[in-house]
């Protein structure tokens, strides 16, 4: 029922619309714009949704995939998010629903606008059903149980104020639920489109999710210098709110732009006790580092990344990523994943982006990862280092359906068992095609 309903929306995203490709990720006159006329607009509210649905091929016959092939696990036809976001005002970014008001937005960049001198409240509130949730749920809050035995789950991954405050040369602080600040690819632009289908190997590696407070501070600068702003926050952990150690985490950043705002650096922290802060269960949230201590003794951990952006014209831009990872080692080894040695891992990936035409980009990623001991859960038993290599084509049928054919070699290297098709394999080759739909 599902597929053939997917074919009724092809026909009518084909057949219907203009066909001249915008910038925009949410189309103009949404579905609920339709309903509520200009109501939600007049107050700066929007109700926006999108689903975004993949069609992954494994060169091995097999059909086990390492989570980060369009964030499935295996082949076949997949629903990744069937996604409904309420909003207000700045809480509606990255959409273009409504252009940026201030001089700082959470999370995201420092820009020209002059500081605002009236105290401004946003918000957020998303949940998403789908394969993706599986990676975007927090432990505590999305601990649902009807769908435990779907590949299909339910997270209610934002749920926040943004408030903007007119001190210092601009403030924000951030209050709930919100996707993490740590790495631009798969932080706060976590919703599709992005750059690639797939994900980078960092995902495998950062948090996705906070529950707490962040605050950002754009701080004054000549205007020769650029713009900069800082962050701080207190979580209570990696995507985790029922505290299960009882620690909190602690997250610091600094962003950095041109004063033409056509390059840029990002650097983002993220410190906190990794003992037990693992999910009771698969897909309930929690990391995915697992460490104990028999005596009850903090296993620190700490995750971080800078990220360098710049743009060398109108139609190509850049990215590379470089991130950073300990955890201190437990003494407590119940199954083969859990950690008893001090890990390290790190990596990095450069992407570029080229625009062929209005309604086509070019995408091109090159990325490395080494986890020296096999301490993410996905790499337990094969400890070493993946080289990747991924390009598709974004193509914006028109606003409201994208359409990214996407081709991801993964090689590994390591004295482990095989990392690829359920263990078996040194290297796998996809091909899929992810469609996404914005209404």
């Amino acid at each position: 029922m599902f597929r053939h309903t997917l074919l009724i929306l092809f026909a009518f995203l084909f057949s219907s619309g203009p066909t001249l490709a915008t910038d925009d990720f949410y189309a103009p006159g949404s579905f609920a714009d339709s309903i509520f006329g200009d109501t939600l607009q007049r107050n700066e509210l929007a109700l926006i949704g999108w689903a975004s649905s993949t069609l992954v091929f494994n060169d091995d016959g097999t059909d086990g995939i390492l989570p980060n092939g369009a964030l499935s696990s295996d082949e076949g036809f997949h629903l990744n998010q069937l996604a409904l976001m309420f909003c207000k005002g700045d809480g509606c970014l990255p959409s273009t629903k409504f252009s940026p008001k201030h001089n700082l937005l959470s999370r995201i960049t420092p820009t020209p606008a002059p500081r605002s001198e009236e105290i401004d409240i946003g918000f957020n509130i998303l949940a998403i059903y789908g394969t993706d949730s599986q990676f975007l749920r927090v432990s505590g809050i999305d601990d649902f149980d009807f769908d435990d035995n779907h590949d299909e789950k339910l997270s209610i991954p934002q749920w926040y104020l943004d408030v903007y405050l007119p001190y210092f040369d601009g403030m924000n602080i951030m209050v709930g639920s919100f996707m993490s600040p740590l790495a631009r690819e798969i932080g706060y632009p976590f919703a599709p489109p992005r750059w690639f289908a797939t994900a980078s190997y960092e995902l495998l590696f950062s948090p996705v999710k906070h529950v707490g407070v962040l605050t950002s501070i754009k701080l004054p600068t000549s205007r020769n210098f650029g713009l900069l702003s800082i962050e701080g926050g207190i979580t209570t952990g990696w995507n985790n709110f029922d505290n299960r150690n009882g620690d909190l985490f602690y997250l610091a950043g600094l962003r950095y732009r041109t004063p033409n705002m056509q390059s840029g650096i990002d650097i983002e922290l993220m410190y906190g006790n990794g003992a037990d802060d693992f999910g009771e269960a698969p897909a309930k949230g929690g990391s995915q580092f697992f460490a104990l201590s028999s005596t009850g003794k903090d296993l620190n951990r700490f995750a971080g990344n800078i990220t360098l952006m710049h743009k060398f014209s109108p139609k190509l831009e850049a990215i590379l990523e470089l991130f950073y990872g300990s955890q201190e080692a437990g003494d407590i080894q119940p199954a083969p994943q859990f950690i008893i040695e001090d890990a390290e891992w790190y990596g990095s990936f450069v992407a570029l982006r080229y625009q062929l035409n209005p309604n086509l980009h070019l995408n091109t990623r090159a990325e490395w990862v080494k986890d020296k001991v096999g301490a993410n859960v996905q790499f337990s038993g094969s400890p070493g280092e993946v080289y990747a290599l991924t390009t598709n084509l974004d193509w914006q049928i028109n606003p409201y359906f994208n359409i990214i054919p996407e081709l991801k070699y993964d090689r590994y290297d390591g004295n482990g068992l095989p990392l690829f098709a359920n263990k078996t394999e040194n290297s796998q080759l996809l091909a899929l095609v992810n469609l996404v739909f914005k209404f």
